[in-house]
């Protein structure tokens, strides 16, 4: 309960999912001011309602409907760092105000929670993407089983046990610049063939990546700045060759390549940026801020889940670049600790080989458990003994991100396993904090009482909770895998999907009429609060299975109309058959979001609000009007629209997560009402402590 640690999205200069997240500015120590504010930065974005990631599409918050526009304050809704630069920064003023806005968030939020004793941690992936290293070196390497020579200026992840490096080819630019031309790699699968150039030498080649930039035939530099990179090609083994060395074109000519042509000119010598150095502008720029940080960690990426191993080049490359990071931290003087951090503990066969291949440097080795938290603890934490470890269960996963989600007494398993294999540190990850709290109160207890059972927590938890015991039957019987999961991933998290199968699902949320049952021996006033809050977010996850069902409905008549080829029957099946099952899922839809918002107490909430808006609903509800209304041959009015008026009974909520505030700060607090009529005024309240 002492510990705040974030993930930062990587670097790439492709604009996309999963990626530039401002938390860490990657740059060098000339690029950082006195006061840590940054000279040189990169486009940089938070989620936010105007951005087409995730699977979301882009939505000003004011054409949400259902009363949901009333929540939010602005139609480009996300991280205020961004106010001015949302949904992304178009230029460098902007790049930079948005790393620096951060730069202060942090500062701010690590000083308040240095002042309650709470531990602070940020950190990026390994390998470090950089991304204004000005050079790139072309790196060549060869396979014999292949007979494949292969360009690149990547770490050769496609290299484990086929390629060999051979040498340094010239050096590209890593941005491009007027008049510069691309050099991609393109692959013949047939040919098991890999070829740099700036276009596809054949048929059956396909775009691989882009490596960087050169200058064209055209233009060469004076002074043997500039040499020509040349393809050969090798008919008899389906080989092309790219080299500006005179040690490769010795190669081609002895070995059988024939000079295709000219591919660019690329940069005979070039200084690259090392990794150190950047770790260095990172590591400076956080002291030069004032950011009371104790941990930097470093995540191996995502992908290691799928089963990296030791002998891969990029775990190597991955030891390289956590040695780099070590040497700066001490280069720098450092204040905070370094620890690893990722998807898994490390590679296989033996997932502690971090903690022979680490210096002391790095104070822990940490990890997520596996499976999004569906596998358990790995056991390879008992082989760590040089390194502190800590494992980090799963308080909600991202797939069913946008449904109720109770892992108590997963939770309380993993805790256990943990300290059998000597973890000195637990921490859970999450997105949203009262969605979790159960699983997070939990965590809290059994580290005080490590005998604590599910069943014992319920009990205690539904007292201090509700005033009352009854609930911890209905919880205990539905945590884990016993919860309904009416959502999953659809390119991102907690997505809906058209599911007749879901209407099948009613007597699953027979629970949920046992807890309404309970609401008349609820005190009034917090309790009452607390409990309406779960029976809202219980009866808002059967309005899913209620929707997708209705929506699964839907789809099956629609299909069924357009398949009809006569207009005027076409036109009557619409009205007679699509059109009441599009009146109906608007209905279920708006029953749905109306126990939805009632549910807003946080941030977490209109998060997750956002999601559903964004990503679901406007598949189901927004896109599929146009359709039905060309088959009608009339707009939809009424009961198929959905209405821009909010249904459900008045609320006020303070999304705001301090309560205590010190002598002479200034803070903000921000109401969230809801109401179907005009509200005058909101009344703030406070008490001297």
């Amino acid at each position: 309960m002492n510990f705040i640690g974030l993930h930062t999205y990587p670097y790439d200069p492709t604009p996309g999912t999963g990626r530039d997240e401002p938390t860490v500015w990657v740059g060098l120590k000339n690029d950082v001011n006195d006061d840590g504010t940054v000279k040189n930065s990169y486009p940089t974005s938070y989620a936010n309602t105007m951005r087409n990631q995730w699977g979301y599409t882009a939505l000003p918050t004011g054409n949400y409907s259902y009363g949901a526009s009333r929540i939010f304050d602005t139609d480009c809704y996300g991280n205020p760092v961004q106010v001015g630069n949302c949904p992304l920064p178009t230029t460098p003023e902007g790049y930079n105000a948005v790393f620096d806005k951060t730069g202060i968030m942090l500062k701010n939020s690590f000083e308040h929670a240095q002042s309650l004793n709470v531990k602070t941690c940020v950190g990026t992936e390994t390998s470090l993407s950089t991304p204004m290293s000005p050079i790139a070196s072309l790196n060549l390497y060869y396979s014999k089983t292949r007979q494949d020579n292969f360009l690149t200026t990547t770490e050769c992840a496609e290299c484990e046990n086929l390629y060999e490096f051979v040498r340094v080819e010239g050096f590209v630019y890593a941005h491009p610049f007027p008049e510069s031309v691309a050099l991609n790699t393109y692959y013949n699968g047939q040919l098991q063939d890999n070829v740099l150039s700036v276009k596809p030498p054949a048929e059956g080649y396909v775009l691989v990546r882009t490596e960087g930039y050169a200058f064209s035939n055209s233009t060469r530099l004076s002074g043997n700045v500039t040499t020509t990179l040349l393809m050969y090609y090798n008919a008899d083994i389906h080989d092309h060759l790219s080299v500006s060395t005179p040690e490769g074109e010795a190669y081609a000519k002895t070995h059988g390549y024939t000079l295709v042509g000219s591919v660019a000119n690329v940069l005979a010598n070039g200084t690259v940026s090392t990794p150190k150095e950047y770790y260095e502008g990172i590591f400076m720029r956080i002291q030069k801020l004032g950011i009371p940080l104790d941990y930097y960690w470093i995540w191996t990426p995502e992908g290691w889940d799928g089963g990296m191993t030791s002998t891969n080049p990029v775990f190597k490359a991955a030891v390289d670049d956590l040695a780099s990071a070590g040497q700066a931290h001490a280069a720098v003087n450092a204040s905070f600790k370094l620890a690893t951090c990722g998807w898994v503990v490390g590679p296989l066969p033996d997932r502690s080989i971090f903690d022979r291949v680490l210096s002391s440097d790095y104070s822990a080795i940490t990890s997520i458990d596996m499976h999004v938290g569906n596998s358990p603890v790995d056991p390879a934490y008992v082989n760590i003994t040089k390194h502190d470890k800590w494992a980090i269960p799963w308080m909600e996963d991202d797939p069913g991100l946008t449904a109720p989600e109770l892992w108590v007494n997963r939770t309380l398993m993993h805790m256990e396993d943990a300290k059998k294999y000597g973890c000195q540190g637990l921490l859970g990850i999450h997105w949203r904090t009262v969605q979790t709290s159960p699983q997070i109160a939990a965590m809290a207890q059994k580290s005080w009482n490590f005998g604590l059972t599910s069943n014992d927590f319920w009990k205690s938890w539904s007292i201090d909770e509700f005033g009352i015991p009854d609930p911890a039957t209905v919880f205990a019987a539905v945590e884990s895998f016993n919860l309904p999961r009416p959502v999953n991933w659809g390119g991102g998290p907690g997505a809906f999907a058209g599911n007749i199968a879901q209407c099948t699902w009613g007597s699953k949320y027979d629970f949920v009429d046992t807890l309404a049952s309970m609401k008349s021996k609820v005190k009034p006033g917090s309790c009452l609060d607390r409990f309406e809050y779960w029976l809202n977010s219980f009866q808002y996850m059967r309005g899913i299975s209620r929707t997708e069902c209705a929506w699964g409905q839907y789809n099956a008549a629609i299909k069924k109309v357009g398949k009809e080829s006569d207009p005027a029957t076409r036109q009557r099946m619409a009205e007679t058959l699509a059109l009441p099952l599009r009146e109906q899922l608007v209905q279920n839809a708006t029953e749905m979001m109306t126990y939805l918002l009632q549910t807003v107490s946080s941030t977490g909430e209109m998060g997750t609000i956002m999601n559903v808006l964004s990503h679901s609903l406007v598949h189901a509800i927004d896109e599929p009007a146009a359709q039905l209304e060309s088959y009608l041959g009339r707009a939809l009015t009424g009961k198929a629209v959905p209405s821009r008026a909010y249904a459900g009974p008045t609320k006020l909520a303070v999304p705001t997560v301090r309560s205590v505030v010190t002598k002479g700060e200034n803070f903000t607090i921000r109401a969230v009402v809801l109401s179907s009529c005009t509200v005058q005024s909101v009344s703030l309240f406070s008490r001297n402590m």
